[in-house]
C-alpha cells in the first residue's frame, strides 16, 4: 500500500504534468527570446584568443566562443544561438537567449547538516553543477542523519526513529555516489562536503531544523525527484531520480514523525516558533520558485519548468504545508 503522503506527492505530479502529443510535451509560452551584444577587440584577451581563432577558422566552432563570452556575464543561463562578425578591429557577437516569463526553482537535495561550510562545484555545463551541486548536499546529509540519530537518541526518541534516522544516513550515501558519477559524466567534480563539529542541541533546535530540512525541505525534495523520474531525458536519469524520490520520501515521512514525537514534548512557546520555522522555510522556498532556473536544466535533467514548477508548489502549499 502506498503510504498517503506518496498518494499525494504522486498526485501534486499527476496534476501538474503537462499535456502530452506525439511524445513530446506541449507547454506554455514560457520563456521570452533575448539577444546580448558583445564586442572583442583586435587582438584579443589572451584567455579568448584560441577560441576566437578556431571561430574565424570555422564557423561551426563559434558557440564555444559564444558561451563562454555570453556565461561570463550570465553564469546561470545558456547561449541559444549565436552569430559571430569578424572585421579588421574586433569581433561582434550576438548570443540569443531565454528567459524564464513565469517562476521555477530547484530543490535542494538531501538535509543540510548545522555547520556546512559553503562549496561550489567545479563545471563545465549547467547540468553538471546542478547534479554536482546535488551530490554535494547529499553527501552533507548523510552528516545531518548520523547527528539526528545521536540527537534523537540522547533526548529520549523511540528506537524505530533512531533507526530510521541511521537509514536514511546510508541512503544519503547511495545518492551522493548515485549523483556524484551523473555529475561527472558531464564534466563537474562535486565539491566535498565539510561540516563543522557539531554541537549538542536542545529539542527545540531540532524541531526547528527538522521542520525546515525536513517537513519542507525534503518533502520538496521527494516531489521534485518523482517529476524527474517521470520527465527527465535518458531512461539513466529517470531511473535515478525514481530511487532518489523512494528514499526522499521515506526521509520526509521521518521528519512527519519526528516532529510529532518532539511536539509531544515541547511546550507550547517552542511549538509555535517550530510552526514559524515551517513557515519561513516555505517562504524561501516561493522565493526560490519566483525567481527561476535555467532552461537547459529542465531540457537536460527533467526539472519542471516555470508553469509546471509554480503548480507544484502551489498545489504542495495547500495540500502539506497550510
Amino acid at each position: 500500500m502506498p503510504s498517503t503522503l506518496r498518494r499525494t506527492l504522486l498526485q501534486i505530479v499527476l496534476a501538474a504534468a503537462p499535456v502530452a502529443s506525439a511524445g513530446c510535451f506541449i507547454t506554455n509560452d514560457c520563456y521570452d527570446e533575448k539577444t546580448a551584444t558583445y564586442r572583442i577587440p583586435e587582438p584579443p584577451p589572451m584567455q579568448l584568443e584560441m577560441l576566437v581563432r578556431a571561430c574565424e577558422a570555422d564557423a561551426a566552432e563559434c558557440f564555444e566562443l559564444c558561451q563562454t563570452v555570453f556565461q561570463e556575464n550570465h553564469p546561470y543561463q545558456g547561449a541559444k544561438d549565436c552569430e559571430v562578425r569578424h572585421d579588421a578591429t574586433g569581433h561582434d557577437i550576438e548570443v540569443t537567449y531565454e528567459v524564464a516569463t513565469g517562476a521555477s526553482g530547484c530543490p535542494v537535495d538531501g538535509r543540510r547538516p548545522a555547520g556546512l561550510k559553503r562549496c561550489l562545484p567545479r563545471r563545465r555545463t549547467l547540468a553538471g553543477a546542478q547534479l554536482a551541486r546535488a551530490a554535494h548536499f547529499e553527501a552533507a546529509s548523510v552528516y545531518a542523519f548520523v547527528a539526528l540519530a545521536r540527537e534523537l537518541a540522547r533526548h529520549g526518541a523511540p528506537e524505530h526513529l533512531i533507526d530510521a534516522a541511521r537509514r536514511a544516513a546510508l541512503d544519503e550515501v547511495t545518492h551522493a555516489k548515485l549523483v556524484g558519477t551523473l555529475a561527472r559524466a558531464r564534466g563537474a567534480e562535486p565539491a566535498p562536503a565539510v561540516v563543522a563539529p557539531p554541537r549538542r542541541r536542545s529539542l527545540e533546535a531540532i524541531a526547528i531544523e527538522n521542520a525546515a530540512e525536513g517537513l519542507v525541505g525534503e518533502t520538496w525534495a521527494a516531489l521534485i525527484a518523482y517529476w524527474q523520474s517521470q520527465h527527465a531525458p535518458t531512461a539513466e536519469l529517470r531511473a535515478a531520480y525514481a530511487q532518489i524520490a523512494d528514499d526522499e520520501l521515506r526521509h520526509a515521512e521521518l521528519a512527519r514523525e519526528v516532529a510529532a514525537w518532539a511536539e509531544t514534548r515541547l511546550p507550547p512557546a517552542a511549538r509555535r516558533r517550530v510552526r514559524l520555522a515551517q513557515q519561513k522555510a516555505v517562504s524561501r522556498l516561493a522565493r526560490g520558485v519566483r525567481r527561476g532556473a535555467p532552461a537547459p536544466l529542465t531540457d537536460e535533467l527533467g526539472i519542471p519548468a516555470p508553469a509546471h514548477m509554480q503548480q507544484l508548489f502551489a498545489d504542495a502549499r495547500a495540500q502539506l504545508w497550510t
